[in-house]
C-alpha cells in the first residue's frame, strides 16, 4: 500500500473526471453534431492528464517507469512496444510523465472516435467506460496501449476501413502478445455472423456457469500447464511454472493484497448478476438491430463469462481485460435503440445508476485504492 499523496486530491480528480465525462458525454449525445469536437476535446485533456500524472499506481506501473526512462524492465519487448517507447523517450526525450498521459490520450482519443460513429451512446458510454477499466488500464498499461489499437481498429471496421483496421490489428500483438487471441476473435467477429436468433442459449451459459462453476475446477488443470515448454518465451513459460499463482485462487488479487478472498455482498452480487442478464439481453437486441455491434456485444458476453469463472483471479482478470472495453457502447446503444416499455427502460436506469455511480463510485471512495492514490507531484 503506498502511504504517499493525498485521498483527498485523488478523489477530488476522480470524481470530477467522472463529472466532466458525464458533461461531455452528455453533449456528445444532445447537443449539435458539429460541437462534438469540443466536448471531444475536452474529455481527452481532462482523462489524459488526471490518468497520465498518476504515480506508482498498481504492481506493474514502476515496470513500465523504469522502460520510459531506459531501465527497461520489460523481457524481450515486443516490437512495435519497444518502437513507441523510444520514440517518446530517446527520439522527442520526453519525461517519462509524458509517456503515460500519451497513452492514456491514445485509450480515450479511439474511444471518443467510436462515439463519433454512435453518438447518443455517449451519455453513458463515456464515464462507465472510465468506471470500469480505470483501476486496470492504470496497473496493465502495455496491454492497454495495445487495446488502443483493438479500439482504433473496431473504428475503421465501422467505417469500412479494412485495410486500416487490419493494420490496427496487426499492431496489437506487436505491442503485447497476448492480444493475438482477441485480434482472432476480432477478425471471426467482423468475418461470419453468429446465426443466434434469440439470446437464450447465452444468458443460459451465463446462468449455468454463475449458480454451479467453482474456482476450484481450475486446480485440475494446473499440474498439466507446469509441465509445458515454451521455449523463448521468458514470462509465458514463467506464468506456466508458477500456474497455481495464475490460474487458481492462489492468484486471487483479494488474496494476494488482503490475505484473504473478496467477499462479495449480497446485495452486490445480485445487482452484478441482473446487470450482467440486461447487458447479456438488450444488448443482443441491440446487435440484432445493428450487425455492426457484434464484435463489441461478443466481446462484452466474453469478458462477463472470463468474471463468473475466473472471479478476481489475476491472470483471468487479464484476459477479461482484453474484452470488456466495449461493453459501455453495448450498454450506451440499448439504453437508447432498442424498443423498451417504459417500466423497462426506467429498471434499466436504475440499475445502472444504482450499480456503477452510487455502488460502485460510492464504495471506491470510502476504501482506500490497493493500487495506490499518488500524482507525479507526490513523489
Amino acid at each position: 500500500m503506498l502511504s504517499i499523496g493525498s485521498l483527498f486530491t485523488y478523489w477530488l480528480l476522480k470524481i470530477l473526471l467522472v463529472s466532466v465525462l458525464i458533461f461531455c458525454g452528455y453533449g456528445i449525445s444532445y447537443k449539435q453534431p458539429r460541437k462534438f469536437k469540443i466536448y471531444a476535446i475536452t474529455a481527452a485533456i481532462f482523462y489524459s492528464l488526471i490518468q497520465g500524472l498518476r504515480w506508482d499506481r498498481g504492481a506493474d506501473y514502476m515496470h513500465y517507469y523504469h522502460d520510459l526512462v531506459g531501465r527497461w524492465d520489460t523481457p524481450n519487448p515486443e516490437f512495435l512496444y519497444k518502437i513507441i517507447v523510444n520514440f517518446l523517450s530517446i527520439f522527442l526525450g520526453l519525461p517519462y510523465w509524458c509517456g503515460f498521459i500519451t497513452y492514456s490520450l491514445m485509450l480515450i482519443s479511439a474511444i471518443l472516435l467510436i462515439y463519433k460513429i454512435y453518438p447518443k451512446a455517449a451519455v453513458w458510454g463515456l464515464p462507465l467506460f472510465f468506471l470500469i477499466t480505470a483501476s486496470s488500464s492504470e496497473n496493465i498499461v502495455r496491454q492497454y496501449l495495445a487495446i488502443s489499437f483493438v479500439i482504433f481498429a473496431y473504428y475503421a471496421y465501422l467505417k469500412k476501413k479494412n485495410i486500416l483496421a487490419v493494420v490496427f490489428l496487426c499492431c496489437v500483438p506487436m505491442i503485447h502478445i497476448s492480444g493475438l487471441m482477441s485480434v482472432i476473435i476480432f477478425v471471426l467477429l467482423a468475418l461470419f455472423k453468429i446465426p443466434l436468433k434469440r439470446p437464450w442459449i447465452l444468458l443460459g451459459i451465463f446462468v449455468t456457469l454463475y449458480f454451479f462453476w467453482e474456482i476450484s475446477y481450475f486446480s485440475s488443470i494446473t499440474d498439466n500447464l507446469s509441465t509445458l515448454n515454451l521455449g523463448g518465451d521468458i514470462k509465458m513459460q514463467s506464468y506456466l511454472d508458477n500456474s497455481n499463482r495464475w490460474f487458481t485462487d492462489e492468484g486471487s488479487i483479494s488474496n494476494v493484497l488482503y490475505g484473504k478472498s473478496d467477499v462479495t455482498s449480497l446485495t452486490n452480487s445480485l445487482f452484478n448478476f441482473i446487470l450482467n442478464i440486461i447487458i447479456i439481453y438488450y444488448g443482443f437486441k441491440a446487435q440484432l438491430m445493428d450487425h455492426r455491434l457484434q464484435i463489441a456485444y461478443y466481446f462484452s458476453y466474453i469478458a462477463i463469462i472470463f468474471n463468473v469463472i475466473g472471479g478476481d483471479i489475476e491472470m483471468y482478470h487479464r484476459f477479461y481485460n482484453w474484452y470488456i472495453y466495449l461493453m459501455p457502447l453495448i450498454l450506451g446503444v440499448a439504453m437508447y435503440k432498442v424498443p423498451m416499455r417504459k417500466y423497462e427502460r426506467y429498471t434499466l436506469f436504475t440499475i445502472l445508476i444504482i450499480n456503477y455511480y452510487i455502488y460502485g463510485l460510492l464504495w471506491n471512495i470510502f476504501n482506500i485504492p490497493y493500487h495506490g492514490f499518488a500524482f507525479i507531484w507526490d513523489r
